[in-house]
């Protein structure tokens, strides 16, 4: 089990690869062509990315920081 002072720092990484994630789809989809396989293996990193920080964001629910 992750600790509190492990846990934030991930919570803030799994974001900034989310936000990453976000701003290459946007790029993506702005292109004159986009091209679908790409698009798609963005949409399942971001999904995979989503769950992660669910994850990481229930571990430190359930482990606050005394």
């Amino acid at each position: 089990m992750a600790t509190p002072a492990v846990t934030e720092p991930r919570v803030e990484r799994i974001r900034q690869i989310l936000a990453d994630l976000v701003h290459q789809r946007q790029s993506l989809r702005g292109a004159d062509a986009p091209e679908t396989v790409l698009l798609e293996a963005n949409r399942r990193g971001i999904v995979y990315w989503q769950g992660e920080l669910a994850r990481a964001l229930i571990a430190e629910r359930d482990h606050p920081e005394n």
